[in-house]
């Protein structure tokens, strides 16, 4: 009984009367359609009056019905009141209405008309009504009761013979359309509930997708794309132009000063300063251009529709005169710069990491040609892209046969002449003879990805002849391994040579690490400086290299466990006849003695210096005026004869 209550007062859902609503409109078609055949067949008898208001009860009744459907199909509610549920159920009996009402006429009252016809017709339309309100089981069984009942009452009322045969049918033909009612209805949610179940799976597939892409390819700072979803978008240009032959430009675009912005107000409002770059930029440049964050203060736009260097200049300018308004972030006014190197494919490279490496030529010699500028990747850089792949060629010869090598330069304790040590310094000398500058060949090494395999190189030279020296009885002191700021960009390649030193027995009481001021430019400086304290708790020395020619600040040196500072040869070279130099070299020995490390002077040549140098109280000399850099076997000799002198 419980679940026959159950039934009987099942709520509809909005699913359950879109459905009926959705089939209204053809209910009411077919009923219009039997209503007239039914017409067209009865008008041969005398009662035409009871037909015509019949048909016109039906044809304003469906009208009715189908305006209702209409509006009803342009809501979407979230849940059937029992108002309206009560209105479908009423609906459902005035729908039924005519039907009832013909039997009882025809057969109950004995009126005109065939009565065959009539029970076919009336109970014909129970299948087409039941079915189109099979999902508002009540509703159903209230259009279907109506016809019946009139049905079996009009057998009654007329006296026929057959009247409980009829009511027998009736009841178990009903019968079976509310259980078919009722299953139907309940397949059709079921079916809902399944495809609810499947779309909100395929949801959340396509959210966690989507969140997939934003992580793997959006910059969480700018809401840009990252460097990796730009490298894919740059290929995609490349092999677009090869197919088509329609050119594009490509600009490398880095932020002016933007590290002070973050050292006078802190990385989160570099971080909104950033965001707003990206916000300018999608504001000057159409839809259709690529703009990305490659990491930093770096980003990169593909011009899809420039192909020409007079196109380039006029968006290049809007560009900069957009970063000119200063940005109001955090409650402070930030003046944002920037500057700009363009290549356009195919003319200045058709490949990809060609295009970037010479986007990047152009966009260094803006910055050093003066910032806030846009420069064309031209000539001039072309010849220096030339010798820059004749020296990586080169290079990764070198790196496969003998032609690198380590000499050693001693440093000398000012006061008492005392060997301390000496650094490590990579050269490299071709088959011909030739030397190449170890300025030269670093810088490319670490443009072309050589750097890690030249740094291990270099580290595994300095570990044998450390070993080699050690066997001899020779005590070199501390040598000094110089760090590329790539090395520290790439932390787990030099903690893997750390310990290979390590592994060999070499340690840091025999190494120093020698960095410089490019370390701590650009982001991550706070991943630097942790970096850096933990190779100080391991026990190595850290010399900050070139100290006052670079970028860092006077804030990154209180943070770094730095154990003395080098001064650069520039300032050594004037230090007895310039007083700018002198006043220089004696604030870096201030500052060192402040901070109670040691003070190295580079590039010593003559007593005079050194007599300066003593006189302004710094430790420690290197130069010619001692030994120029010599390899192992010499740096042996040396010791040799230091070890006599001193012995």
């Amino acid at each position: 009984m419980t679940r026959i209550r159950a039934v009987l007062t099942k709520h509809p859902s909005p699913e359950d009367v879109a459905s009926v609503v959705q089939g209204t409109s053809v209910g009411v078609s077919v009923t219009a359609l039997n209503a007239m055949i039914y017409v067209l067949e009865s008008l041969r008898h005398d009662d035409r009056s009871f037909v015509v208001f019949w048909l016109g009860s039906i044809l304003a009744l469906g009208g009715a019905l189908s305006r209702m459907s209409r509006r009803a199909a342009g809501r979407r509610v979230p849940r059937v009141s029992a108002r309206a549920a009560r209105r479908l159920i009423l609906t459902s009996v005035l729908f039924a209405a005519p039907w009832a009402v013909l039997p009882l006429h025809v057969i109950g009252l004995h009126q005109t008309g065939d009565p065959l016809v009539v029970l076919l017709v009336s109970t014909g339309m129970l299948a087409g009504g039941v079915f189109m309100l099979h999902r508002a089981f009540v509703a159903a069984v209230a259009f279907q009761s109506t016809i019946l009942a009139a049905v079996i009452l009009s057998f009654h009322l007329g006296g026929w013979a057959q009247a409980w045969s009829v009511t027998l049918y009736a009841l178990l033909y009903g019968a079976f359309l509310a259980y078919f009612s009722y299953r139907t209805g309940e397949t059709a949610r079921q079916r809902d509930d399944s495809v609810a179940a499947l779309s909100r799976a395929v949801g959340s597939l396509r959210q966690a997708r989507d969140e997939n892409y934003l992580l793997a390819n959006i910059d969480d700072t700018t809401g840009l794309l990252n460097r990796k979803a730009f490298n894919a978008r740059l290929a995609e240009a490349v092999a677009r132009q090869r197919d088509s032959g329609r050119g594009f430009a490509l600009l490398l675009m880095d932020l002016d000063r933007f590290k002070n912005v973050n050292d006078l107000f802190g990385h989160g409002v570099g971080d909104e300063l950033l965001t707003e770059i990206a916000r300018r930029l999608r504001a000057n440049l159409p839809e259709g251009d690529v703009i990305a964050r490659l990491g930093g203060d770096e980003f990169a736009v593909i011009l899809a529709e420039v192909s020409a260097a007079a196109q380039i200049r006029p968006i290049a300018d809007r560009l900069l005169a957009a970063f000119e308004p200063p940005a109001l972030l955090a409650g402070r006014r930030v003046h944002p710069g920037a500057s700009i190197g363009a290549v356009i494919c195919p003319d200045d490279g058709a490949d990809p990491v060609e295009l970037l490496i010479k986007a990047d030529l152009a966009l260094n010699r803006a910055k050093e040609s003066g910032r806030g500028q846009c420069l064309l990747f031209n000539e001039q850089l072309r010849r220096r892209v030339i010798e820059s792949d004749r020296i990586e060629a080169g290079l990764r010869e070198a790196l496969e046969g003998e032609q690198l090598y380590v000499q050693y330069q001693p440093k000398i304790a000012l006061s008492d002449g005392r060997l301390l040590g000496a650094e490590a310094l990579v050269r490299w000398r071709r088959p011909d003879g030739s030397a190449v500058a170890p300025d030269s060949f670093l810088t490319i090494a670490a443009e072309r990805g050589l750097l890690p395999n030249l740094s291990r190189r270099i580290a595994e030279t300095v570990a044998a002849d450390l070993l080699g020296w050690r066997g001899a009885g020779l005590a070199p002191g501390k040598i000094a391994l110089n760090i590329h700021p790539d090395d520290i960009k790439s932390p787990e390649l030099l903690l893997d040579t750390i310990a290979m030193f390590e592994a060999s027995g070499v340690d840091g009481r025999d190494l120093l690490l020698e960095i410089t001021e490019g370390c701590f430019v650009g982001r991550g400086t706070d991943m630097t400086i942790s970096l850096l304290d933990s190779l100080a708790e391991r026990g190595y020395e850290l010399s900050l290299d070139d100290f006052g020619t670079g970028h860092a600040a006077l804030g990154d040196l209180k943070k770094v466990p730095v154990a003395e500072l080098k001064i650069d040869r520039s300032f050594i070279a004037g230090l007895c006849y310039r007083r700018e130099d002198r006043a220089i070299v004696a604030a870096i020995a201030e500052i060192a003695r402040g901070m109670g490390i040691r003070s190295v002077a580079e590039g010593v040549e003559d007593e005079a210096q050194r007599a300066v140098l003593v006189d302004l109280g710094i430790d420690v000399g290197q130069g010619f005026l001692w030994s120029s850099p010599m390899d192992a076997a010499d740096f042996a000799r040396f010791l040799r004869g230091n070890a006599c002198r001193t012995g």
